[in-house]
């Protein structure tokens, strides 16, 4: 069989997250075909496209499955930041013959000082985070039936938040 030549393309685990350091996420490729999860609610995200993956790429793909209340952005992974590049946030529900219907309540807090702000939604949505605009904590609540969470961000040469206190 001829190797393909576009395989290298093709990205068939994703990565998940480890933990944070000074150099920013540790997204890793597990040696098992059992992906680790945060809890029982919260899949955690899933890197399924960087330039770790395919490496002509500066673009990322995250994912990530919510099945019942629970919140990101609290420091124990991942907590409020900002960083240099942009992001688009995509809250979906999964629903096949009604894709507004989210799910649940998502509160999601961008900015800092006084212009915080708290956005709230309970429809299939998407936020774009523009560059250096400090973002976090996230909740959902009231989760009726699994939702996803789909980031992109669009150009980086390597995912760097930079923590803020609250």
């Amino acid at each position: 069989m001829t190797e393909s030549k576009f395989e290298k393309y093709v990205t068939r685990k994703p990565a998940v997250l480890m933990g944070s350091g000074p150099d920013g996420p540790d997204f890793r490729v597990p040696d098992t075909d059992t992906l680790p999860i945060w809890n029982e609610e919260n899949t955690g995200p899933r890197v399924i496209f960087s330039n770790d993956l395919v490496k002509e790429e500066n673009a990322v793909i995250e994912y990530g499955f919510i099945t019942g209340d629970t919140m990101m952005g609290d420091g124990r992974n991942i907590g409020t930041h900002r960083h240099e590049y942009p992001e688009v946030f995509c809250f979906l529900g999964t629903r096949p013959n009604d894709t507004t219907y989210l799910g649940a309540e998502v509160e999601f807090w961008m900015g800092e000082g006084d212009d915080m702000e708290k956005l709230i939604f309970t429809t299939s949505s998407s936020v774009y985070v523009p560059a250096n605009v400090v973002h976090f904590p996230m909740y959902w609540r009231n989760v009726t039936e699994p939702n996803m969470m789909v980031v992109v961000i669009p150009q980086v040469e390597k995912v760097r938040p930079v923590s803020v206190k609250r």
